[in-house]
Parts: C-alpha cells; sequence; structure tokens
C-alpha cells in the first residue's frame, strides 16, 4: 500500500484541499511582484489551500530534506528572497524613487505599509507597533520601562525563553525579587501563577508557546490574575505569531513581542513589538534615538518635541528595512495562505506525530491535549539520536534541558508523509 492512500485510511488525510496556481515572485523595474495565489482561490473564498502545491515555494523541500525543525529557524519563501532582492536591487541603484521623495522617505513609507500589517496580524492598531531588531528588544522595552520600586515583584516560569531572566536578574540589584513558577509534566497551570502573584507583583512574563516542549500559555487566563493585582502581562510571541492565531485585543496582554524569521517565514534583522494604547504615555523607552520623536526644536536649549503618543517612541535609530521589505512578503504569503488554516493544518501533523510516537511508547515532555505546532518527548541519547536523524535528511531539534529531548516542529509546508518519514526514521535507529 503507497504511503498516501495508507495516509488517508488510517484517517490523517486532510480533506477538502484544492488547487492553488502560483506566481512565483519577480522583480519588475526594481519593483516587487509578490503574488502567490489568484484572489478568488486564497481562503476568504472559502477554498482551502493546497500546502502541498505551497511546498514549491520553499526550495530545501524540492529534495528528499524533511524539514520539521521551524521553531529553531523556519524556511524562506521564494517570496520573501525576492523581497530582500527587490529591496537590494532599490538600494543597489538608488531607485527608481518618485520627484517628490528620497530614497529614505520610500522607505519609511513602506515601513508604515508594514506596520499596518503587522497591527491587522496582531488584531492590534498601528499606533500600538514598534518595529525592533529582535524579539529581546521587545522584552527590554517592556521591563526595563516599569517603574521598579524595592519590593517589587516579578513572576516567570521555567518554560520561559532565557532572555527574560537576564533582564530580570539584572533588576535584582534594585531590590525586585524573581518569582517562578516551577512545570509539572510540562505544563503551569494558571492556578501557580496566580499563588505567586500579589499587590507587588508589577509583571508576569510568559512565552506564549515554549520553546522547550510547545507548551501554550491561557494568555486570557494569566492577563486576568495579573491585571487584578495591578500587574502587566508581558508575552514572548516568538514561537506562536505565524503558527496560530494570536489576537492582542481578545487576550488582554499589555505587551507582546516577536519575530519573524521562524514562523512567518521572513527575515532576520526586525522584530515587532505590541504595546497596549493606554500605556504608551507612561512607558518610557528604555533608550532614545533620532527616530524616537522629531528633531531638536532647538539647538540652544537643546531642546525637543514630546514623544509621541504612539508606539513609534520606542523606535530609536535607523531599521532594517530590507528586513522590513521581506517582512512584508512575509505577512502577505501568511495571509494569503491564512492563519487558521496554517493553525488548523499543523495541529492536525502535531496529534497525527503523537499518535504515531504514542505506538512506539515514548514519553512526552509536551503535556496531552495542548494546542501548538510544537511536540516534544523525552530521549537518553539526543545528540546521538538527533545526529543520526540529521544523516537521514531530518531536521529537528535535540537538546538537552533538565532531561534530553527532541523537539519536532511541523509547519503548514510539512506533510503527513513528512510525519510518517520521521516516524519510520525514528523506530530505524539503535543508539
Amino acid at each position: 500500500m503507497k504511503r498516501r492512500e495508507l495516509l488517508r485510511k488510517t484517517g490523517y488525510g486532510l480533506t477538502g484541499m484544492v488547487a492553488s496556481r502560483l506566481g512565483l515572485a519577480s522583480i519588475k523595474n526594481g519593483h516587487m511582484d509578490t503574488n502567490i495565489v489568484e484572489a478568488s482561490e486564497t481562503t476568504s473564498s472559502g477554498a482551502a489551500p493546497d500546502f502541498e502545491t505551497l511546498r514549491r515555494d520553499f526550495p530545501p523541500l524540492e529534495t528528499d530534506r524533511v524539514y520539521l525543525d521551524t521553531a529553531f529557524v523556519g524556511l524562506m519563501s521564494r517570496q520573501v528572497k525576492a523581497a530582500h532582492e527587490a529591496f537590494l536591487e532599490e538600494r543597489y541603484r538608488f531607485g527608481p524613487i518618485p520627484p517628490d521623495k528620497t530614497i529614505l522617505g520610500v522607505w519609511m513609507a513602506k515601513t508604515e505599509e508594514v506596520r499596518g500589517k503587522a497591527a491587522s496580524f496582531l488584531g492590534a492598531k498601528e499606533k500600538e507597533i514598534a518595529f525592533t531588531y529582535c524579539t529581546g528588544c521587545g522584552s527590554n522595552i517592556a521591563l526595563k520601562g516599569i517603574d521598579w520600586r524595592r519590593g517589587d515583584n516579578a513572576v516567570i516560569d521555567d518554560l520561559e525563553f532565557s532572555t527574560d531572566f537576564h533582564i530580570l536578574n539584572s533588576l535584582r540589584e534594585r531590590g525586585v525579587e524573581m518569582r517562578i513558577a516551577r512545570s509539572d509534566n510540562g505544563a503551569v497551570s494558571p492556578d501557580q501563577f496566580e499563588a505567586l502573584v500579589d499587590k507587588r507583583t508589577r509583571a508576569l512574563c510568559v512565552t506564549h508557546v515554549s520553546h522547550h516542549n510547545g507548551f501554550r500559555h491561557d494568555l486570557k487566563k494569566l492577563t486576568e490574575i495579573v491585571h487584578a493585582h495591578g500587574g502587566y502581562l508581558i508575552v514572548d510571541g516568538a514561537q506562536s505569531v505565524g503558527a496560530i492565531k494570536v489576537n492582542v485585543k481578545e487576550e488582554g496582554v499589555d505587551f507582546l513581542s516577536c519575530i519573524p524569521y521562524k514562523w512567518l517565514n521572513g527575515p532576520n534583522g526586525v522584530g515587532f513589538l505590541y504595546v497596549r494604547e493606554d500605556l504608551i504615555d507612561s512607558h518610557p523607552p528604555d533608550r532614545l534615538g533620532w527616530s524616537s520623536t522629531d528633531e531638536f526644536t532647538s539647538l540652544e536649549t537643546m531642546e525637543s518635541t514630546p514623544l509621541p503618543d504612539h508606539a513609534k517612541r520606542f523606535q530609536y535609530g535607523t531599521l532594517s528595512y530590507e528586513g522590513i521589505y521581506a517582512l512584508d512578503a512575509a505577512f502577505d504569503y501568511i495571509n494569503r495562505v491564512g492563519i487558521e488554516a496554517i493553525e488548523k493544518h499543523n495541529l492536525n501533523l502535531v496529534r497525527m506525530l503523537r499518535e504515531r510516537l504514542r505506538e512506539r511508547e515514548v514519553q512526552f515532555y509536551t503535556p496531552e491535549n495542548n494546542r501548538s505546532s510544537i511536540l516534544s518527548f523525552y530521549t537518553e541519547n539526543e545528540k546521538a539520536l538527533g545526529s543520526e536523524l540529521k544523516k537521514k535528511g531530518i531536521n529537528v531539534t535535540a537538546r538537552r534541558g533538565k532531561e534530553g529531548h527532541i523537539r519536532v516542529s511541523p509547519h503548514f509546508y510539512n506533510t503527513e508523509e513528512d510525519i510518517e518519514a520521521f516516524v519510520e526514521a525514528y523506530a530505524g535507529i539503535k543508539i
């Protein structure tokens, strides 16, 4: 029996898909053409995307490679590559530029266009989005802008990425206590956070989806807990934005920082930060520069205009405009495929993976009934296992935390065949 027929008979086939006609991105007269799906065939028309056809936009998948490591680095589409090239062509030739514009003005106009797309993607307002250089930039802005007092505390969990630990550890010199919720069977419950939060809690910091094992926090419940005591919810969205639908307004979060080079399949060197509108005026930037506000109004008095009531106040210098161009294409790509369809597809793949690995009697690091695009399981020889899988053309992450584990992170360009290939390879390795 062929693998595809086997998958269909065992219930793993993704139904209702129609083929999409792809138009690969190109550069015409210095301008970018990144249409990937005709409008009548996008998910907004009710037609489900053909994920297997979309694989053609990711050249590494044209080989026998099985790439299940988007939580590490996402693959780049042809369209995002073309956006990089379009910017470089524009920069290299210094144009074309409209007669009433400068090249920097063109780049800044593109930035505002992409700011709108970032806001829409998160369910936010344009004025609530600042561009940064990485996820950690946003974390520093959020945490260092708090008016900390000796005796205050911040709550975090042991599934968090290391950046916030570094920032909070530096605040201990100012008398700020760091309280750590310890995970149990790969999860941290809202009740565990609630037991640590009190009237002196200024921040509750979580990674929306943990890079360790994909555990997904219930942000709305955490918001209710910390807001009841007057604190902020600060979220690292690096492993969720682009993989699952995120709506900052519905979740009620105060700050969310992320990068596009993982699940958005976008560029390095650029990130974006959401800051809740009513916090912008009272939250000072962690640093200042020419783009934080307008030029000096007087060089004699050294006065400058006030910081704007816009998240742009947190941008202090010249941005990675090449990254902005590429991010624009990344948003367009994900939006055309549809984030709801992507989330459903990814969760189906993770469900299949868990069921197939359960047959191998593995012990899972990721808790049951978790809803993210990451699944981790324990192994005693993680490095050797990861190396052997790589020799077979299968990319996953092998990591040692408290215990060794393998992290598998499928995205929309992965198929049921990829999951089967991984499980078969894993079962055949003897270490």
